[in-house]
């Protein structure tokens, strides 16, 4: 406490500016570093949110890609589809040229639709012998 007064008591106007001067000095020097350590810490994450807006812009690109892929695919799928609905057309007006019936055609579109033997077989007037076969290959599991 001799300190204090001592130093106050020489010349309290000088001595008063003297703290105030140093403990200004002080406070911009906590003041800079805090903008200092501010300033690099926006850095590291402006680092990483460049990074991260690469890595999206990526995605997205790949994300296209597959979409284009996909799209792709799926023309392809279509169009098999088309093929084998054609084919299967074409076998079932070869079936009705062959034995001149339509009966079989009538029981492999019901079949594909996915009905019985019992109501193929009121609908057509085929057998149940003949119609077995054709629920074998032509209808839905």
């Amino acid at each position: 406490m001799n300190f204090l007064s001592d130093f106050i008591g020489k010349d309290p106007s000088a001595n008063t500016s003297t703290v105030i001067v140093l403990l200004s000095i002080f406070l911009l020097f906590i003041i800079m570093s805090a903008f200092f350590y501010d300033y690099q810490k926006n850095n590291k994450n402006l680092i990483k949110i460049n990074m991260l807006e690469r890595a999206i812009k990526d995605l997205i690109e790949e994300f296209r890609s597959q979409e284009l892929n996909l799209s792709e695919q799926k023309k392809i799928l279509q169009d098999y589809k088309y093929t084998l609905e054609k084919l299967d057309l074409e076998i079932s007006r070869l079936a009705d040229s062959n034995k001149e019936d339509t009966n079989i055609t009538t029981a492999i579109q019901m079949a594909n639709q996915g009905r019985s033997l019992e109501d193929i077989s009121s609908a057509t007037g085929l057998t149940n012998e003949e119609i077995e076969p054709i629920l074998k290959y032509h209808g839905k599991t």
